[in-house]
């Protein structure tokens, strides 16, 4: 019988000192106030803030693992509410291991596991995303058929019918949004200025997986990492590369371990860093702007991807930088993180709608970030207050100060 490849490194009562040692000191609830010029933006977990109940808030939460633990509550509507609003963007995390050495976040995953496995997660609202995974290999409901239809007039290798050294990992949400095509074309069209060997899968490629195991549905997360891997290991890449921060994040944390140790895995946002450095691209064109960057929760506080994306943005002609007042590992989470954003849409507006007035507020007229789900909220949120700031992936600018276009 073949081995779990991404087995749970635990199950809840197995962090049972970390729930069972929280004194509810509500340092989670806020930033790391010391590097927040602004008292206006000290809070910083989007469920507590929005809900104001203390089960909200990470040490909340930890209270209610710690009565599932000793069988002194049962899970219910409200419980499952607490735990699936809540957007997985280890703010609390972030807040309490510096002062406890805890990790909320885990927990809140391993809660999300065993609500899965005991049959009360995840929320109603997710099973037409599982429903579009099973039938189409990607859970935004977008035709597997067309999931290469991105790349078509891209000088990219087709893998496995070619061999290639970069292999180039699109994700779900860039083959399936049309308002992200720019983007991901983008993307793809700047490594091949850099001069690289890339290549994609088109059609084959399948999810990463990640949505799933967000949600808590690990079994259904290893069926789509259990055929990546086999045709990751098959390609002969030396590296893989992908400007989706969720499929980084399984690649780095759940799929490493059983690829060929050959293999790198980096983020899009590494690999610009790097090529610029080497000479590889060089910015020229001005791109007058001023723009604050977003840190996607996944790719700042998950792996520490602070510096990176800014060397990008530093290096464009003409683009005054600025931050946010919550900036790298005080980021506020865009609305999309956890999951929550499918099941309770409106909430996730009104947290992309505060990161957007943080925005205003620094005077940026523009908005980067390198995660797509990121600029899908902030996109909305435009919309939505018809605000004048503009929305870039980060390869988007880059492409653009290249004097390309795709």
């Amino acid at each position: 019988m073949k081995k779990r490849i991404t087995a749970p490194r635990e199950v809840l009562h197995e962090l049972q000192q970390d729930y069972f040692i929280c004194t509810k000191c509500k340092m989670c609830q806020g930033v790391h106030v010391q590097f927040c010029p602004e008292s206006r933006f000290w809070r910083n977990c989007p469920s507590g803030s929005n809900f104001r109940w203390d089960a909200y808030y990470a040490s909340g939460k930890m209270e209610i693992a710690r009565g599932l633990h000793i069988n002194e509550i049962e899970p219910s509507d409200s419980m499952r509410h607490i735990l699936y609003t809540c957007m997985l963007c280890s703010s609390c995390q972030e807040q309490c291991y510096e002062v406890k050495q805890l990790h909320p976040t885990r927990i809140f995953e391993l809660m999300r596991e065993k609500a899965v496995r005991e049959g009360w997660g995840p929320m109603p609202e997710h099973a037409q995303l599982v429903e579009s995974l099973e039938k189409n290999d990607n859970p935004f409901g977008a035709d597997k058929k067309k999931r290469g239809d991105w790349a078509k007039g891209l000088a990219l290798k087709s893998l496995p019918k070619e061999s290639a050294e970069v292999l180039f990992y699109a994700g779900d949400a860039y083959t399936s949004d049309p308002a992200l095509k720019h983007a991901v074309r983008a993307a793809a069209q700047v490594l091949l200025e850099a001069g690289l060997d890339v290549g994609t899968l088109g059609a084959d490629e399948i999810s990463d997986g990640s949505l799933m195991l967000q949600l808590g549905d690990r079994d259904f997360f290893e069926t789509f990492a259990f055929t990546n891997i086999e045709t990751f290991n098959s390609l002969g890449v030396k590296t893989i590369v992908t400007p989706d921060t969720h499929a980084a994040w399984v690649f780095k944390e759940e799929y490493a371990a059983e690829l060929d140790p050959g293999i790198k895995i980096l983020h899009l946002s590494q690999l610009l860093s790097r090529l610029l450095k080497k000479g590889q691209l060089t910015p020229e064109k001005e791109v007058n702007i001023k723009a604050v960057y977003h840190d996607p929760c996944k790719l700042g506080r998950r792996f520490e991807i602070y510096n990176a994306p800014r060397r990008v943005l530093e290096a464009i002609p003409g683009l005054e930088l600025l931050e946010f007042p919550r900036a790298t590992f005080n980021s506020l989470c865009c609305g999309g993180g956890g999951g929550v954003r499918y099941a309770f849409p409106d909430y996730a507006l009104s947290t992309a709608k505060e990161r957007l007035f943080e925005a205003e507020w620094t005077g940026a007229e523009a908005i980067i970030t390198s995660c797509p789900y990121c600029v899908q909220m902030f996109n909305q949120a435009v919309e939505a207050t018809g605000s004048k700031i503009k929305v870039y992936d980060l390869a988007e600018v880059l492409l653009e100060s290249l004097g390309k276009e795709v």
